[in-house]
C-alpha cells in the first residue's frame, strides 16, 4: 500500500485499478464486520431462553470453559459466538 507523510502526493492510476481497490476494500469492510457481529453480547436471560438451560448450568459452563461469560455493567453476558457454537454442538 501506498503511504505518503506528504500532503502534496499525487498519484496517477487508471479508473480500473482504482475500481478495483474500491472492491478490495469493500470486501475488507464487509469481512470485517461480520467477524465483528460474531462477536455480539447477549444477557444471560436470552442465552437460558435459546439453550434451554438453568442459570447453575450456565455457571458450570462458565466454569469449565465451555461457555464463558463476561461481565458488563455488573451483568453476566456472553459471545453470541460462543452460544451458536453450543446450538450446533459443537465443543470447542
Amino acid at each position: 500500500m501506498f503511504e505518503s507523510s506528504d500532503s502534496n502526493t499525487v498519484v496517477i492510476t487508471t479508473v480500473d485499478v482504482l475500481k478495483s481497490a474500491f472492491f478490495a476494500w469493500a470486501d475488507e469492510m464487509a469481512q470485517a464486520r461480520k467477524e465483528a457481529e460474531k462477536d455480539v453480547m447477549i444477557d444471560e436471560a436470552a442465552v437460558i431462553k435459546r439453550l434451554h438451560k438453568s442459570r447453575a448450568t450456565l455457571w458450570r459452563w462458565n466454569a469449565s470453559g465451555y461457555l464463558p461469560c463476561f461481565k458488563l455493567g455488573g451483568k453476566n453476558q456472553y459471545k453470541l459466538s460462543d452460544v451458536e457454537r453450543i446450538e450446533k454442538g459443537l465443543k470447542q
